[in-house]
């Protein structure tokens, strides 16, 4: 299934020579049936290793062009959709190869992944990588006299940019991020009518209002209403129900008193949302969410809806978990920075579907589970789960089969219990591609139907 899966992420990727094409095609398809990080758990014999090792090092086979066809392939996915949220977070790798000690063994990767309204990723839209120096750091002085261009803080509005550049008129963009991206040039440098801003408050801005500061001027505004959010559940705390109070105000910044900014940009309005958790039990830390956005917030339906587009933003953190924990892309020994960027680009299409097998099942669970499975995948998940039961003709619902290779990974599926998520997920896929090798071996293709 993965392997058809980074096929067709691929399909439209065109390198110069056709026969590098292919080439490059066949081992990214091979390499993706066993991703971990390491290539000799990918292949077992030593050419096999030599040609993964050639294809990752070859300056041939570009990283943007694999990082283009991944964009073409979520493009294609987006253009269903009249609104898609592009959630921006930033990650850390730290690296074990020696080879890399020179750069810190630190890979700094800024993501944009593409979401739908229903909560759904969409792939990869934007990805920026870069290392720092070991010089050191500028005091907070010489920082703020920078140029906002020669700062890591830049990578909100280059990839803000990149993704407006990429989506029709008629399609509106969403950028979702949390407090780091809070940025007078975020809000104020121009935007394209199809692209709309949700962020989290940061800072305590000037504003032109009364209470002269923004904490202070949304304290100051009525409850609007109020929202019951699913929290997840997190390493502090078991899942819960919060009740949100909602206030909702429109206002205008004034410009920075400190740092560079260029005097010609307009001072941004936009509406701050406060969504606060009220009644809460005592032990527990309440939800305290300050949003800002461009989008039209004209009762309390927009607020909330904005308030949920919000909590949406954690899955670019579960995409960079995949990377981490699924597709180990940390524990590489790959010699050169070119090399890992580019292996890091094909498993960034496979933690990006098993994020998507993940929350698709939860959002439809009732359709076909051929939408995602081939026949003698779920054919091999039945004979599993029913032994000695004769396999069905009409395949299963996608939640069943879920809960199936769930089970295969170690999730107990007891009455209660919450769906499957992305590590179990992740450790049945492993386990269920290595049955199907051996079902392959033993058993001729016609008892269990043609893959």
């Amino acid at each position: 299934m993965v392997a058809e899966w980074i096929a067709a992420e691929f399909a439209s990727l065109n390198l110069q020579h056709r026969r590098r094409n292919n080439r490059a095609q066949a081992l990214i398809q091979r390499m993706s049936e066993h991703p971990s990080g390491s290539i000799k758990h990918s292949f077992t014999q030593p050419a096999e290793w030599k040609a993964a090792y050639r294809f990752l090092s070859s300056e041939a086979f570009d990283t943007a062009a694999l990082e283009a066809a991944l964009q073409a392939a979520c493009l294609h996915r987006c253009a269903e959709h009249d609104l898609v949220l592009a959630v921006q977070d930033t990650t850390e790798l730290t690296l074990q190869s020696p080879a890399l000690a020179a750069e810190n063994h630190q890979l700094w990767v800024h993501t944009t992944l593409a979401v739908s309204p229903q909560g759904v990723p969409l792939g990869l839209l934007h990805q920026q990588r870069w290392t720092r120096s070991r010089a050191q750091p500028p005091g907070a002085a010489s920082r703020r006299r920078r140029p906002l261009e020669a700062k890591e803080s830049h990578r909100w509005i280059a990839a803000r940019q990149a993704v407006e550049a990429r989506f029709a008129p008629a399609q509106t963009v969403l950028t979702v991020a949390d407090r780091e991206a809070d940025l007078f040039e975020l809000f104020a440098l121009p935007r394209p009518q199809n692209s709309e801003l949700l962020i989290r408050a940061a800072r305590n801005r000037r504003v032109h209002a009364e209470e002269k500061h923004l904490f202070e001027a949304i304290a100051a505004a009525p409850v609007t209403g109020y929202l019951q959010v699913q929290l997840r559940r997190h390493p502090n705390r078991p899942p819960r129900l919060a009740r949100l109070e909602i206030r909702v105000r429109e206002l205008q910044w004034h410009r920075p008193q400190n740092g560079r900014h260029a005097p010609d940009l307009p001072e941004p309005t936009v509406t701050v949302i406060w969504a606060r958790e009220s009644g809460g039990a005592p032990q527990e830390q309440p939800v305290d969410w300050l949003l800002l956005t461009t989008l039209p917030v004209a009762d309390l339906e927009a607020a909330c809806r904005c308030v949920r587009y919000y909590t949406l933003r954690w899955l670019v953190e579960r995409y960079h978990y995949a990377l981490k924990s699924g597709c180990g892309i940390e524990a590489s020994q790959l010699r050169s920075r070119g090399a890992l960027e580019r292996l890091l680009v094909l498993y960034s299409a496979v933690a990006w579907r098993l994020l998507w097998l993940t929350y698709e099942s939860r959002r439809d669970s009732g359709q076909p589970c051929t939408e995602a499975f081939s026949a003698l995948e779920w054919q091999t998940l039945w004979a599993l789960r029913h032994p000695g039961q004769p396999v069905p003709e009409t395949p299963p619902p996608l939640g069943e089969v879920i809960r199936w290779l769930g089970r295969l990974g170690g999730h107990p599926d007891r009455r209660g219990d919450a769906e499957p998520g992305v590590k179990v997920l992740w450790r049945g896929l492993t386990r269920l591609q290595d049955i199907i090798l051996g079902v392959q071996l033993a058993t001729p293709p016609r008892v269990l139907g043609n893959a």
